[in-house]
């Protein structure tokens, strides 16, 4: 057994990834057929529940419709989530659901049949049963699971928004999950909380900078726009393969100022999802004008994704100290759509050496459930600038790749600023040093055992 530094996701979905593993998964499907097979095998469920589809895996290359999932069945609500989290599908009895429950009352306004994207998905998550205190704890100990198992000891995650209820629901199991022993990664809660009214709520009942003894709360979260595989990321220009879209942003300009500068005020970094060139410029325009004006000395603000950087965005990033949580894993299922999707912008996408050499604080994370947790792959990923998916493609920019070294730097130092630690002292045994081998055999390591302040918590089994 070798033995190596533990690992820091600084941005994922610590409870998503546990309720995710529940549900269908869908990521290997590769015909709508082939889908809808799948989810006739769990008609006797409730609620068919399902993630992780993505048209461009599917051989008909398209979303879903409606009228499909009804073939399913027109008795059960059935919904999809795509891989990114940022589109959903749903069949005729979910949308009646939606629809008697008062959400949405215009049948006519719901776009392309059933389909539901950024800020109108919360309309059919409201619609899902609110999950009782002991499924959250089971959601939270099989992340806890996930996270050892890939030598993951700390985590920034994203956990508010994953269901519809109070926030301090959210905290008060995590709490008990760590103080009775059933969970045993560190978290630092990225405060996704997208409303003023939440955001002052959460101030005023002295949340920001709470210390617990493995959970902290860290920055606001907020989502400045979409995804690009679901061509929601907010563009300058339009999609190449959707002449009339140019994506979403979630909020306007007065709004996002606001927030940030509410969240400052109360000492909070903020750490915000943008992947559009439109909402880089939206969120750098604010961020400036936030820490301009702020009387604190230092920050820790973040764009999370940043797949659209451009190098004049990463000057303005450079000049204010704003940092980078970027995911390298995301060309596993990018790689094959970013050439439709842009056409000749892709020449400046996915930027994330460039920003590591200009000395930005680039730190690395999967944003598990949308990718793998394992380190492993995200590494081999950043080095190569390769696919596992989809390995006989091009790499992308291959003068963005990372040295092991680098990578393992923001995958390990970098990313303490993120969690607000200084020092990681958790260790993994694995079966081979990512140093030892040749680039394409760094996914098949294995983890061991992880050990978490000099205890073993997970070892792999028939070691």
């Amino acid at each position: 057994m070798n033995k190596m530094p533990a690992f820091i996701d600084s941005h994922c979905h610590f409870l998503g990834m546990g309720y995710s593993s529940t549900l269908i998964q869908l990521q290997e499907v590769s015909s709508i057929p082939e889908l809808l097979d799948l989810l006739r095998l769990h008609s006797d469920q409730s609620m068919i529940i399902g993630r992780g589809w993505n048209q461009e895996n599917l051989i008909e290359k398209r979303i879903p419709t409606l009228s499909e999932l009804d073939k399913v069945s027109l008795d059960v609500p059935i919904l999809l989530i795509r891989t990114c989290g940022h589109v959903v599908i749903v069949n005729s009895k979910m949308l009646s659901k939606i629809q008697l429950e008062g959400k949405r009352l215009d049948p006519s306004s719901v776009p392309e049949e059933g389909l539901f994207v950024e800020e109108d998905i919360h309309l059919v998550y409201n619609c899902i049963p609110k999950p009782t205190k002991s499924d959250l704890l089971r959601y939270l100990k099989i992340a806890d699971q996930i996270c050892l198992e890939n030598g993951v000891t700390k985590v920034a995650s994203d956990d508010f928004c994953i269901f519809d209820i109070p926030y301090e629901t959210v905290i008060e199991a995590i709490l008990e999950a760590q103080d009775s022993g059933q969970i045993h990664t560190s978290i630092t809660e990225q405060v996704n909380l997208p409303s003023k009214e939440l955001l002052e709520d959460f101030i005023k009942k002295g949340y920001p900078n709470k210390r617990y003894s493995k959970f902290k709360i860290g920055p606001l979260k907020l989502l400045a726009d979409g995804s690009l595989g679901g061509r929601t990321a907010a563009l300058h220009k339009p999609y190449s393969d959707d002449l009339n879209n140019l994506g979403v942003l979630n909020f306007n300009d007065e709004e996002l100022v606001e927030l940030i500068q509410m969240a400052d005020d109360a000492g909070m970094d903020s750490a915000i999802h943008v992947i559009g060139d439109k909402a880089t410029d939206q969120v750098l325009k604010a961020l400036k004008a936030v820490i301009s004006s702020s009387k604190r000395e230092t920050h820790r603000h973040s764009l999370i994704h940043a797949q659209m950087v451009n190098m004049n965005q990463i000057e303005t990033m450079k000049k204010y100290h704003i940092g980078a949580i970027v995911q390298p894993i995301f060309l596993n299922s990018d790689l094959s759509m970013i050439k439709d999707r842009l056409q000749d912008r892709i020449q400046e996408t996915y930027l994330f050496h460039s920003m590591y050499q200009s000395g930005i604080t680039v730190g690395f994370s999967t944003d598990c459930p949308v990718e793998n947790l394992n380190p492993f792959e995200n590494l081999f990923v950043s080095m190569s600038r390769t696919s596992l998916k989809t390995p006989k493609l091009k790499p992308h920019l291959l003068n963005e790749s990372f040295r092991l070294e680098e990578a393992l730097s923001c995958y390990i130092s970098s990313n303490l600023e993120y969690i607000y630690e200084q020092e990681q002292i958790d260790y993994i045994m694995v079966d081979s040093l990512p140093n030892e081998l040749e680039i394409a055999k760094i996914p098949s390591i294995q983890v061991l055992q992880t050990v978490i302040d000099g205890k073993v918590v997970y070892q792999k089994l028939n070691l």
